[in-house]
């Protein structure tokens, strides 16, 4: 047990744990598809030797995990990884904010052949990694060449928006797009308004467990809109002590978020896998 997890806690979850899914409710050989992790970092090379692992849980419990990208190398792997794992993993092309890129890179992103990804991922604008308006317009070019470029072969996009919110809502307007996802969405209550009312979907990682402010965004959130998340391998306070964040974390954020709205585990559970079949724009094997 986790050192701080009341007993309470551990016996709720119970129930939504991997363990009871695969092993008593579900057998192996009756399992259907069951969870989402709609943004994790399988290609950062903190996760390397967890990677099997990873993996083959996730054949398992039949989870999909959405690998996003910070770079044109990071897509690159991600696609070998998918070539590997198999249907469990769906490649994302990305260029995330803090990867600042020299003219040029459009060459880069499109010898990757692009149409081969599921999505485009990891993008979006952050103002914590700009020095100075130079680089932050520049941000905003990459952000929009990736946005035309999910326009043009309609894949689902992957957004990070923080501290940019207002600029990254405003950028979409502009854009045709199929599937939008702010993934660890940590804005104001009226910005999560304005992008629940496009019907963009938002996801939730292990911080909605113990964060007062995002289970009040979750709360807010239509749960036809939700989806979850780790963000591995980032590292999460609270009850997880700083440990990297696993796909198994995701029972323990659709418990929190079934308990926020007032459903059922299995009626969530169901909910928020059919979000990332929409979300994908594509049906899964079972």
């Amino acid at each position: 047990m986790l050192k701080g997890l009341s007993t309470s806690f551990v016996e709720n979850n119970l129930q939504s744990s991997f363990w009871y899914y695969t092993r008593v409710k579900y057998p192996l050989e009756h399992i259907q598809p069951m969870f989402v992790d709609a943004h994790i970092h399988l290609s950062d090379p903190a996760l390397k030797d967890l990677l099997p692992q990873i993996i083959l849980e996730a054949k398992i419990t039949r989870t999909l995990l959405i690998a996003v990208a910070e770079d044109t190398s990071t897509s690159a792997l991600n696609l070998k990884i998918a070539a590997e794992a198999g249907e469990v993993v769906k490649p994302f092309l990305g260029v995330h904010p803090w990867s600042l890129q020299n003219e040029g890179f459009e060459s880069e992103v499109m010898s990757l052949e692009p149409e081969r990804f599921a999505g485009v991922g990891e993008v979006g604008l952050d103002r914590k990694y700009a020095r100075d308006d130079v680089e932050y317009r520049r941000q905003r070019e990459v952000f929009e060449y990736m946005l035309r470029l999910a326009e043009r072969l309609q894949k689902p996009l992957s957004i990070h928006s923080r501290g940019s919110v207002d600029d990254v809502l405003s950028t979409l307007t502009t854009y045709h797009l199929r599937g939008v996802l702010l993934h660890w969405f940590s804005g104001a209550p009226n910005q999560l308004k304005v992008a629940c009312d496009r019907g963009y979907y938002i996801s939730y990682g292990p911080a909605v467990i113990y964060s007062k402010k995002t289970k009040q965004l979750a709360s807010s959130t239509p749960p036809d809109l939700i989806l979850t998340e780790t963000d591995g391998p980032v590292k999460f306070g609270g009850v997880f002590q700083n440990r990297i964040a696993l796909p198994a974390f995701i029972p323990s954020i659709i418990f929190t978020l079934s308990s926020l709205h007032k459903l059922g585990f299995e009626e969530m559970r169901s909910i928020i896998f059919e979000n990332a079949l929409n979300y994908l724009g594509s049906k899964y094997n079972k």
